[in-house]
């Protein structure tokens, strides 16, 4: 099956969870969904997905289930515990809690490096939000990563250009810490390109830590929700879950 289908499936299914949870967040769910689709189809024996952005939980137990790490049918307890609308580690797959951010990037670091000291194979992915540049353990947890030279540490930023409270770049530009040398743009709904992006990691620096910046649309797929803020926190109502429904059919 191709991406583009899995991720509409995807979609459709994260805009259910949502909609009968009455939670926020679906247009940072859809921002992500296809660097999502890519990577979780990409795994390989040993990987590890670590979300710093756990606000997108309904896109994480939707993968976690397709991954059989939940069962499919939990997906219709979302938001009841343990399945909250931010992603806590009490769900089998989750590595990091969700809501307060920059928390994510230092775990898979510290993952990253527990798994280079041990010579395990596989390798660490951390999902991130624009946003989350802003904060000072991103730049710290970049220090480390390139210190220690964790090839095995893939970051992909999701870049929809938009926080909590408005524009990323007029509150703060987002920027990765230079400090980490194989740093790579691509579009983040072009499938081909994130999967170049991500397979392989880097010729070039072979033992840098590889970042990945996905530039994104935040609520991408339902015209309405796209590009702006009121569905960073709205709640999906009955005509609005009806509309998105017919565009992502």
């Amino acid at each position: 099956m191709e991406y583009q289908e899995l991720a509409r499936k995807a979609r459709i299914k994260i805009l259910q969870m949502i909609h009968r949870a009455q939670t926020s967040h679906i247009a940072s769910n859809f921002s992500c969904t296809d660097i999502a689709t890519v990577l979780y189809q990409n795994l390989k024996e040993g990987d590890l997905v670590v979300w710093s952005k756990g606000w997108a939980a309904a896109t994480i137990y939707y993968f976690l289930a397709q991954q059989g790490k939940i069962p499919m049918e939990d997906l219709e307890k979302f938001p009841n515990p343990p399945y909250l609308g931010l992603a806590e580690t009490e769900v089998n797959g989750v590595l990091v809690s969700g809501g307060s951010m920059g928390h994510g990037l230092p775990i898979a670091v510290g993952m990253a490096y527990g798994k280079k000291l041990a010579g395990e194979k596989g390798n660490v992915y951390c999902i991130m939000s624009d946003g989350e540049m802003n904060e000072g353990t991103t730049w710290e947890s970049a220090l480390v990563m390139a210190h220690h030279k964790l090839n095995n540490l893939i970051v992909i930023v999701d870049m929809n250009g938009w926080q909590a409270m408005g524009k990323t770049g007029d509150i703060l530009e987002a920027t990765f810490p230079p400090i980490i040398q194989s740093i790579k743009e691509v579009d983040g709904h072009n499938y081909e390109e994130i999967e170049r992006g991500l397979i392989p990691y880097s010729e070039t620096f072979p033992e840098s830590p590889h970042v990945l910046l996905a530039h994104t649309v935040k609520g991408k797929g339902v015209s309405f929700m796209e590009n702006h803020l009121v569905f960073h926190y709205k709640s999906i109502n009955a005509e609005e879950y009806q509309r998105a429904l017919t565009e992502l059919q």
